[in-house]
Formats: structure tokens, C-alpha cells, sequence
């Protein structure tokens, strides 16, 4: 705009005379419309100008309110957190990469004991002289190098002679371009919970010593009771053959009875021990369920012919031959029911009914019913009919015996069976007692064969002449045992310990031993060990002699123990002739 004036003023300067002015005027109007509308210009710009200030103005204004807001925000958060670090009872804090504090909340103060800037730059070794790692700084080292969480780390503490244990979690710490730049870990204090931990592991081991002692003292009563009840039954056996009077005759029967009833209060008895210890299991196999039912008949029928009864069994023609289950359990519970049933029936009917209530593709469920026209329970006496040692009265127990086990070891082999078991009765009209078990389906289409024939001595089949070592230190026992095998035509040696058995195992050609397993100097384990590292190492396995374990020990295991230790059957005590020869058949024939 200067150089437009400039130049109308030069022009101006330059003009003499009129014509000068004439012909020198259309560029001086030129020059001043020029200037006019630079002059508009100018003023357009400078009131865009000052538009744009104010603008600015109000911009800078809105940012300083809002820079102050986020600031007043910022502040706001910043107390909210701190009180929140400073009220939460876990340890907090935050560490750089080189695993040095850079904040820590309160709370890890009052534990360390130690305000935050000397803790401030600090390592946990430098806090904690006596601290034991655990490999917990390796953790950190881990969290940080990989970017991934940790979580309940737990780690011991030695503070002021106390032992502190602390669960951690750790987690990364990033800042706002995802680098990690330290970490953040929050600790709880669980000595507490770690005191009541080890007071409950010590109970536990408490408890399980003393189920290990009840189950040791069960077990050696079981054995204790069980070499005499042999020497009773076995002596009882011999004497049937001899020519007795009918007075006599009846005698022993008793005393057969008698001694099988108190055989079956000690396998009762063991029965609770395995259930309380939750070691008792089912035995699958294979087996016929009309079989089982025609032993169990044959087992009540002296009696139900004593009292007269009607006794009967009626199975549902759906029900399959075979099944696989565990049957001396599923004998055993049908069993209970049928003895009480005749038990309390002093006249009338005891019949069992067998049904199939549901199925499935590889399994049916199985309803047993035990009915009987006795003298029924009141509504009373239902109360606690299947617990531990109950029965409906002591009138009961007084006028029929009973020890109040047998239905309450059936209740709990019917739920190992995914079962139920109930009853229905009305006093002086009868009960019905039921039971129903989940049992598998059989692909079996042949008759199941006995693992030995308990009366294969009395079959009419000729027996193999053997020489057969008896090791058994019960002098009782061992009369019995050498009479009966004697008896049924064998030659029999008697070793009273385990060592006098490997000694005359050395000594002679036997064709089986018969092996107890507790005796002196070497027990039957020892003594057969010896035998088969004979056979192996010597013998090369080219001779290999039967071993039968003839034992008192009737728990849980003790038969797969005797068959790992090497022995081929296993005959738990007491046992009839029958039952010898019939085993000893078995694995020599």
C-alpha cells in the first residue's frame, strides 16, 4: 500500500501543466481506487484478525477450565487411591525392573515396620536380612521378562523370630506405550491360615494313625479269633465221621452253628471296619444270578424246614442268566434279608421276588424284594432299623439274638451299588424289605465257572496222590490239616516255622506247599520268596511247585498280597475239608 501512495505521489510531483494533468489522471484515479481497495482489504484482514483472537481467547479460556478440572480430577483420583492403598489390609507395592520399591501402601509399611522412604529404592533383601526366598525374586524376574501374571506364590518370612507366610500375586506394569517398567504385587498374611492348615494336616495324621491302629488291631483280632474257630470247625469235621449217638450227633451240630455264628459277627465286624475306613470295593465279575439265588436257598433251607416255612423265589423272566457285578456282596445283602425274614416268621411264607425296574444300554437296575409274613416292625422300631447296632427292641435281640449289624452293612453296600434300600411293615402282619443296585450287563452266554470246586473231594472223581509240606506252626491246625489231607490219601510233612519249610523244601521232591503266613523265624512271605528265587535263579523256572496260603488275615489286600508275594490261591481261615482239597485241586490238577 506504501508503494502505491509513493507512486501517485511522484506522479502528482511531476505534473507542470494543466495537460499534464489531463493525461496523468485516469493513473492517478488508478492508483487511489487501488488504494481504496487495499485500504478494504486492510480492514477485512484486521477484522479476521481480531475475530480470530477473540476466538483463540475463548479457546484458551475453555482449555485452562479443563486443564483445571483434570488436575482437581487427577488430585481427586490420587487421594481416592491412596486411601484405598492405604485401607486395604493386603501388602501393595510397586517395584522398577531391577525389582527395587518405588511405592508401597500402607499397610506394607506397618509389616515392615519401616516408613516409605527408607523402604523407597530399596531391595526385599535389604528389608528382610532373614528373608527366605523361595525363589520368589526368580518369579518376579519371570512376570517381568515374559509379561504374564503370577498368582499364589506363597513364601516364608522370618520376622522378629516369628514365622510369617504370605500368599503373593504378581502382575506386570506397563506404562502408556506397553512398555513394562516394573511390577505390582499384592501379598495377604495367611500365617493364620497356614497354622490351622498344619493343625488339621497333624489331626488328619492323627486320625489316620489311629485308623491304622484300629485297622492293625482288627485285623490281628481277626487273625487270633479265626486260628482257633479253624481248630474248633476242623476238630468238629473230624469228629462227624466218627460213629456218634443222635444226642451226639445234634451236639455238634450246635457247635458247628455256633461257631459259624460267631464267624459271621467277625466278618460283621470287619465288614464296619472297611466301610468306616471307606476301604471296602466291589469285586466285578461275572455271574448268574439264579445260581446265586439257588445258593442262597440251599444255605436257609434247614431253616426254613425247622419252622415249616413256604419258602419260594420268583425272578421275572426279563431278568437276564448273566450279569456282572459283585456277587458274594449282592449274596450277602439278599442273604441278610432272607435270614432276618425267617429269623422273625414263626409261621407262613418267606418269598423273594427279582425284577428289573429300569435299563439302560449297558447296565439294569435291579429290585430285590424280601417278603415275609412274620411279626413286622412298628412304626417305632422303623426309626433306626439300618443303623449301627440297632434293632427294633431289646426284647428283640433278647428273644431272636442279633447284634443289629447285618442291615446296616447292607444299606452301605447297597449305595457302593448306586442303590436304595427300604422296607414296608405293619406289626404282626409281615414285612417287605427291598433293595434295588445298578449291576452291568454280561456278554457272557456260558456258565460261570467257580474259581475251585469247594466239594471236588467228595465229586466221586479219583484224587492225584501228592506230597504235600505243610508249614504251620498251631499245633491244633496243624492235627487238623494233617488229618484231613492224610484223610483224602496224601502224604503230608509238617514244618513248624518258615525256616524248618525252605530246609525241607531242599530236602525233598514236594508236589505243593501249603503255606502259612504268620510263623516264626521266617514268616510264609519270607519262606516263599525264598522258594521262588530258588526256582528262578537255579531252577531257571524249569520247576515250579504250587504254594496256597492257608491264613487267618482276612482284611482287605491280604489275599493280593499273598498272590504278589508268589503264592498261587490264597484259603483264608477257618475252612472245612472240602474247601482244602478243593483248592488244592485246583492248582495241581
Amino acid at each position: 500500500m506504501g508503494k502505491r501512495t509513493n507512486k501517485i505521489n511522484k506522479i502528482i510531483e511531476g505534473i507542470r501543466s494543466f495537460e499534464d494533468f489531463l493525461s496523468h489522471k485516469e493513473e492517478i484515479l488508478q492508483g487511489v481506487q487501488n488504494l481504496e481497495h487495499d485500504k478494504q482489504v486492510l480492514k477485512f484482514k484486521f477484522e479476521r484478525l481480531l475475530k480470530d483472537k477473540n476466538v483463540l481467547n475463548s479457546l484458551l479460556k475453555k482449555t485452562t477450565e479443563d486443564l483445571n478440572n483434570a488436575v482437581e480430577a487427577l488430585k481427586t483420583r490420587a487421594e481416592e487411591l491412596g486411601i484405598l492403598l492405604s485401607t486395604i489390609p493386603a501388602l501393595v507395592y510397586f517395584k522398577d525392573t531391577d525389582l527395587k520399591y518405588i511405592l508401597v501402601n500402607k499397610s506394607f509399611e506397618r509389616f515392615v515396620n519401616l516408613p516409605f522412604y527408607v523402604i523407597k529404592g530399596k531391595m526385599v533383601e535389604d528389608i528382610f536380612p532373614a528373608y527366605k526366598t523361595n525363589n520368589y525374586s526368580e518369579m518376579e524376574r519371570e512376570v517381568i521378562q515374559s509379561g504374564l501374571p503370577l498368582y499364589n506364590i506363597e513364601e516364608f518370612i522370618q520376622q522378629e523370630e516369628k514365622e510369617v507366610w504370605l500368599t503373593s500375586n504378581l502382575a506386570p506394569f506397563r506404562d502408556t506405550e506397553g512398555e513394562i517398567i516394573g511390577l505390582v504385587g499384592i501379598s495377604w498374611d495367611i500365617t493364620e491360615r497356614k497354622k490351622h492348615e498344619n493343625e488339621l494336616q497333624y489331626a488328619k495324621e492323627q486320625a489316620e494313625e489311629g485308623t491304622r491302629a484300629k485297622s492293625e488291631f482288627l485285623a490281628n483280632m481277626s487273625h487270633e479269633i479265626r486260628t482257633p474257630m479253624n481248630g474248633i470247625i476242623g476238630m468238629a469235621e473230624i469228629l462227624k465221621q466218627a460213629d456218634l449217638g443222635e444226642q451226639e450227633k445234634e451236639n455238634l451240630e450246635i457247635l458247628i452253628s455256633s461257631t459259624r455264628s460267631l464267624l459271621t459277627l467277625v466278618n460283621d465286624i470287619l465288614d464296619i471296619s472297611k466301610i468306616e475306613a471307606g476301604k471296602i470295593e466291589l469285586e466285578i465279575q461275572d455271574f448268574e444270578i439264579r445260581k446265586l439265588l439257588k445258593d442262597i436257598e440251599n444255605i436257609i433251607y434247614i431253616k426254613t424246614e425247622e419252622k415249616a416255612l413256604n419258602y419260594k423265589t420268583f425272578i421275572n423272566p426279563n431278568v437276564p442268566e448273566f450279569l456282572r457285578g459283585d456277587p458274594s456282596r449282592l449274596k450277602q445283602i439278599t442273604l441278610n434279608l432272607v435270614n432276618n425274614a425267617v429269623k422273625f416268621t414263626l409261621k407262613g411264607q418267606v418269598h423273594i421276588y427279582i425284577d428289573i425296574v429300569d435299563e439302560h444300554k449297558d447296565r439294569v437296575k435291579l429290585m430285590v424284594k424280601v417278603h415275609d409274613s412274620g411279626i413286622g416292625i412298628s412304626k417305632e422300631g422303623k426309626k433306626n432299623l439300618f443303623q449301627l447296632f440297632s434293632q427294633v427292641d431289646t426284647s428283640t435281640t433278647k428273644n431272636y439274638g442279633g447284634t443289629g449289624l447285618g442291615l446296616s452293612i447292607a444299606k452301605q453296600l447297597v449305595m457302593l451299588m448306586n442303590g436304595e434300600i427300604g422296607m414296608e411293615s405293619e406289626q404282626d402282619k409281615g414285612s417287605t424289605f427291598w433293595f434295588t443296585a445298578w449291576i452291568e450287563k454280561s456278554s457272557r452266554t456260558v456258565a460261570v465257572q467257580e474259581p475251585f470246586d469247594k466239594h471236588a473231594a467228595f465229586d466221586g472223581k479219583p484224587l492225584k496222590k501228592l506230597y504235600i509240606l505243610l508249614a504251620e506252626d498251631n499245633e491244633i491246625n496243624q492235627r487238623i490239616i494233617q488229618y484231613s489231607l492224610t484223610n483224602a490219601g496224601y502224604k503230608v510233612d509238617v514244618a513248624r516255622n518258615g525256616q524248618e519249610a525252605v530246609d525241607m523244601y531242599h530236602q525233598n521232591n514236594y508236589d505243593l506247599v501249603l503255606m502259612d503266613v504268620q510263623m516264626p523265624v521266617l514268616d510264609g512271605y519270607e519262606a516263599t520268596a525264598h522258594i521262588r528265587n530258588v526256582e528262578n535263579t537255579i531252577l531257571n523256572d524249569s520247576q515250579r511247585i504250587p504254594i496256597v496260603a492257608l491264613t487267618a488275615n482276612a482284611m482287605k489286600g491280604d489275599r493280593e498280597k499273598c498272590l504278589d508275594a508268589g503264592m498261587d490261591e490264597y484259603l483264608s481261615k477257618p475252612f472245612t475239608p472240602s474247601d482244602l482239597i478243593g483248592i488244592i485241586r485246583s492248582v495241581t490238577e
